[in-house]
């Protein structure tokens, strides 16, 4: 798997996950727009990888940290199958945008 579309696949994913989360929140407002939000923003992330935009590139490995605390920070509060899930998946997504080569391809 090339490393464009393991990043594009990361933050699609994540954007429906997040997604899913704010569609389960419908009684709250402020979930429910605090993670439709978020998904937006990883959606805005995939497109702007995917156009080779070198600020969504850069930007990306920071995303990917905040995703990867928040995970960390949700697993603290309570182990589940879905922290679990965001926090070894970022974890993965963040040491590959670690490398130079992969950004510079990404930027192509």
């Amino acid at each position: 798997m090339r490393p464009k579309s393991a990043v594009l696949s990361f933050f699609v994913l994540l954007a429906m996950f997040f997604y899913g989360i704010a569609a389960m929140s419908l009684g709250d407002t402020y979930t429910f727009w605090g993670y439709v939000l978020v998904g937006t923003i990883h959606l805005l992330f995939a497109y702007g990888i995917e156009k080779g935009n070198e600020t969504a590139v850069d930007s990306s490995v920071h995303i990917a940290l905040l995703d990867f605390l928040f995970g960390l920070l949700w697993v603290m509060v309570g182990l589940s199958l879905p922290a679990t899930a965001l926090t070894l998946l970022s974890a993965l997504i963040l040491f590959i945008l670690m490398d130079e080569e992969v950004r510079m391809e990404l930027k192509e």
